[in-house]
């Protein structure tokens, strides 16, 4: 299994079939997913309180970077972490408007 699971605290069985799929969509956006560690602990003291329960701190680490994710459940903390992914691919340039840009790009070499 590329990606590592740690923690003192055993992740829910969806989250662990969902691995495959977590892999291939690293793999999407150029991520190594031998890289990847998640740990799942309980929520410590220095962590404040929630409203909504019971909570889990995951720490991830992708080899670049590392970061905190606080949620309650295996299911929403995935849908975050791929958020935090995705947002961290830069967004395409959207081509330039006006008359002399599509000039340039009419007189550039396709890519």
């Amino acid at each position: 299994m590329p990606v590592m699971l740690q923690g003192t605290i055993a992740f829910e069985p969806e989250f662990v079939g969902n691995l495959a799929w977590l892999t291939r969509a690293l793999i999407a956006r150029d991520i190594d997913p031998d890289g990847v560690t998640i740990a799942k602990d309980a929520v410590g003291v220095a962590t404040p309180p929630r409203t909504d329960g019971l909570c889990y701190v995951y720490s991830v680490s992708t080899g670049d970077t590392d970061f905190l994710v606080i949620e309650s459940s295996d299911d929403r903390f995935l849908e975050k972490f791929l958020n935090h992914i995705e947002q961290a691919d830069p967004a395409p340039a959207l081509p330039a408007k006006g008359m002399f840009a599509r000039l340039t790009r009419w007189m550039s070499p396709p890519a």
